[in-house]
């Protein structure tokens, strides 16, 4: 019954004079218990006043690599069970979101926690964040899937250095998928929404033996996209929509009494119009191309100077060549009159077409051997993945731009001449994973037990982004270079991560009530990149070799990581249940290697730590119908992994030091007989703390100067988030019953980029859902109506700023608007 997992370790931790935030809310910490006794002995009178009692749902965890429940383990835990997956429609990695404290999920991008994620820029950057299926660390992760035929999904919030390793500075997200059951039953949900949507999700079990269990599972999904495309005769008229599906194979052995296996298959593919990003936010500016202190919906304007290629210092050999584009061509039409640009967010105007393909392949097999006192645990697992992703550069129609028709170049090839100037990025990707872990996990009946283990992790992947502009089609034309050499290439076709650990935890019982937890990990990471970056400005001088071109990289990388912590269990007669526990741990994130390696002046960037101080409380009252759990945080961040984008399109990484705070409280009850509710409350306090002076900001109008850091907030940090939902189910006939449901949630305004600049921060924003379940008491049939973003609201999850080369207009992320639809569900059991 054990689980695996991968992620981050926990070892000692300094003092900070963090926060306000951290002050009051120790005091409340400790308070909880008694605070609430009152509501509890009402919630207990009113659930005695009903013939049918009602009771919180016991979840069990794996936080521990042992399966305990969630109110008994001292750890920072959201946790799901299917049950409530389903009640709060939590589908995919963003509706995660929506039910974790001080979670965000930036339009699937990427996770941030408590203000961890990731804010380097290099392929060899790891992620904050340890994302986990069935135990198995994922390097590339599979964000893009949705969830299905989960048994729960656990996401640890912060460090979790000792069990789950590197790569947890954020904390631990695994889904547990559901393992086969010795009857036959199978399930088939079909959902018809807005936007032409269709999901489809469904499995089937089938015991082959008393010894060989198995099932089968898959989720379809299929819609048009979010986004109205409004340029003209580009051939096509939207964008952002999905056409994926995945299948799943789970297969569990009993080859003896002590010993069984769980061997588990995956396999997800995606060829969409997803959009990383939609739409332009700009101020129209003629030195910049767009103004860094405002946002409007303007494009730049294409007669900037400061890092544009035809305006700039190649003007004159582009005259030479023919190549000459009419004034501020975004912006205005032919006749030189103002052209309209869309305001609507689910508008853009484009002339390419995104493309989004991803296949992606997990297998894993757990071997468990039973000694009585001890469990041994073997998981081995591959992981292969690849994508490729094409979109618009310039997020822009540039009809009728070219005074004389030029032939552009594309992803696709060469076209004819045309007056059209348009612009593609492309990206592809290719990743091989390899990871063993081995340990033994004690049960004895005595105070002491503990899990000890090996970890090994091979990675192999390549990459290579493109971006093709008509002016490098136009220079490679006269230099006679091949259309392979005639954009900007950025190849890397070598990234190599080898990782291996060892790890112990150890839990003491020092009396009945009061339990003593210790881990240590030590950890060695070695990275290999080979990568180069040319176009055919590399041919304009002479030294050029394309030969060798290619530059390389490495970096090593060692840490002892851990943690120590108490937990304490009285027996309150205000309580079913209550646990206080506080911890210091470390965390650990691997170093990196920045572009440009071995010619740089500074080849490697530093891993980064989190030393962290941890304190809560989780309890249960009135006959388990009253839940109420509280954690405090205070982090001092060694060397946060900070990204910058310079003017020329090169990238560079450094390290800073910062300190987060904060609280996070989450309730949940049921006060009357089919009444459940839930609020989660969220603080986040955080901030750069030196004087660190890093690389220009690509949109600062004075771009050459370093900016110091000292002082910023975090990205993706609100300093406030509420999550409330109200959920009531009632019979209506003798063999039906009727649940409605309503969740929003709420999050304050946050920075998207470390610089802080005021078109950095992203307004507050809100989602409300609503849904209604009819559902038979046979567990036989299901039915359910829903709304997504009830209100619409299209509110900006995140917003990076372009490359200068297209006049560093920002790309923001929205939330999905206003989805609705109906599903059915069939079991047959």
């Amino acid at each position: 019954m054990l689980k695996l997992n991968n992620t981050h370790e926990p070892q000692t931790i300094g003092t900070t004079q963090k926060s306000h935030i951290t002050r009051k809310t120790l005091g409340v910490l400790f308070a909880i218990p008694f605070a609430t006794s009152a509501v509890a002995r009402a919630v207990e009178e009113q659930t005695q006043a009903h013939k049918v009692p009602t009771e919180l749902e016991i979840i069990e965890v794996t936080a521990q690599k042992r399966v305990t429940s969630l109110q008994e383990t001292p750890i920072a835990i959201s946790a799901f069970s299917r049950a409530m997956l389903d009640d709060q429609d939590i589908e995919d990695a963003q509706d995660i979101q929506y039910a974790v404290p001080n979670a965000m999920v930036s339009n699937n991008a990427g996770y941030n926690v408590r203000g961890v994620g990731d804010n380097a820029i290099s392929a060899t950057a790891d992620p904050g964040l340890g994302v986990h299926i069935n135990g198995v660390y994922v390097t590339a992760n599979t964000i893009q899937n949705e969830f299905y035929d989960l048994e729960s999904i656990e996401l640890l919030r912060g460090p979790q250095g000792t069990l789950f390793g590197r790569n947890t500075t954020a904390g631990v997200l695994n889904s547990i998928t559901r393992k086969p059951t010795d009857v036959f039953e199978a399930a088939l949900t079909t959902e018809i929404a807005s936007f032409n949507g269709l999901r489809t999700k469904g499995y089937v079990n089938i015991p082959l033996s008393d010894a060989v269990l198995q099932r089968f599972a898959f989720n379809t999904v299929k819609r048009d996209g979010y986004t109205e495309n409004v340029a003209p005769n580009v051939g096509f008229d939207s964008i952002d929509g999905r056409d994926q599906f995945s299948i799943r194979s789970s297969t569990t052995f009993d080859f003896s009494e002590n010993a069984n296996g769980f061997l588990f298959a995956q396999y997800f593919k995606e060829n969409s119009d997803r959009a990383p990003r939609t739409g332009v936010l700009c101020t129209s500016d003629p030195l910049l191309g767009c103004d860094n202190a405002t946002v409007s919906s303007q494009y730049p304007n294409s007669d900037f100077t400061d890092g544009s290629l035809a305006n700039g210092a190649l003007a004159p050999t582009l005259a030479a060549l023919g190549f000459a584009t009419r004034s501020d061509f975004y912006n205005t039409k032919l006749d030189g009159s103002a052209r309209v640009n869309p305001s609507d967010p689910r508008k853009v105007r484009q002339d390419y077409q995104p493309r989004f393909d991803v296949e992606d392949l997990l297998i894993s097999f757990e071997f468990n051997y039973d000694f009585g006192e001890h469990v041994f645990t073997s998981v081995t697992a591959y992981h292969d993945r690849s994508s490729q992703a094409f979109a618009d550069f310039d997020n822009a129609d540039g009809a009728d731009a070219l005074f004389i028709p030029q032939s552009l170049l594309l992803p696709e090839g060469r076209t004819e001449p045309t007056t059209r100037y348009s612009t593609a990025r492309s990206s592809e990707s290719e990743s091989e994973q390899w990871s063993q872990e081995l340990r033994f996990a004690s049960f004895k009946d005595g105070p002491f037990n503990y899990t000890a283990g090996v970890f090994y992790l091979q990675y192999d992947a390549e990459s290579y982004g493109k971006f093709y502009q008509p002016e490098m089609t136009a220079i490679a034309g006269a230099l006679g270079l091949p259309d392979e050499l005639a954009l900007f290439n950025f190849d890397t076709p070598d990234i190599a991560t080898t990782s291996w650990a060892i790890f112990t935890e150890a839990y003491y019982d020092i009396s009945e009530d009061l339990t003593l937890t210790m881990g240590l990990r030590y950890t060695e990471d070695d990275k290999e990149v080979v990568t180069r970056a040319i176009s055919p400005l590399s041919f304009l001088d002479p030294r050029f070799d394309i030969n060798n071109s290619y530059v390389d990289g490495e970096g090593a990388w060692e840490e002892f990581t851990g943690k120590i912590g108490l937990s304490y269990s009285p027996n309150l007669d205000m309580t079913d249940e209550t646990l206080f526990f506080g911890t210091l741990s470390r965390g650990y994130k691997g170093g990196g290697i920045n572009p440009g390696a071995s010619d740089s002046a500074f080849p490697t960037f530093d891993p980064e730590y989190i030393n962290a101080l941890e304190v809560g409380t989780k309890n249960t009252f009135a006959k388990r119908s009253l839940q109420a759990n509280v954690t405090v945080f205070m982090y001092q961040y060694d060397g946060l992994q900070v990204g910058g984008i310079l003017g020329d399109g090169a990238t560079f990484n450094t390290n800073v030091d910062a300190d987060v705070a904060g609280a996070e409280f989450e309730f949940l009850a049921l006060p009357m007989d089919g009444l459940r509710i839930n609020l989660n409350l969220a603080l986040l306090d955080s901030e750069i703390n030196e004087d660190f002076f890093t690389s220009p900001d690509i949109a600062d109008p004075s771009g050459s100067d370093p900016v110091n850091l000292n002082g910023k907030t975090l990205t993706f940090s609100p300093e406030k988030s509420v999550q409330f939902g109200i959920q009531y189910t009632h019979e209506i006939s003798s063999n039906w019953e009727i649940a409605y449901r309503a969740q929003t949630f709420w999050q304050d305004e946050f920075y998207s980029r470390l610089y802080n600049v005021p078109s950095d921060k992203q307004e507050g924003w809100q989602q409300t859902d609503v849904s209604v379940t009819l559902r038979d008491m046979d567990d036989v049939w299901e039915f359910e109506v829903f709304v997504k973003n009830a209100s619409d609201e299209a509110s900006i999850t995140g917003s990076s700023v372009a490359n200068s080369l297209v006049g560093r207009y920002r790309t923001p992320l929205y939330l999905d608007p206003r989805t609705y639809g109906v599903r059915a569900t069939y079991h047959f059991n």
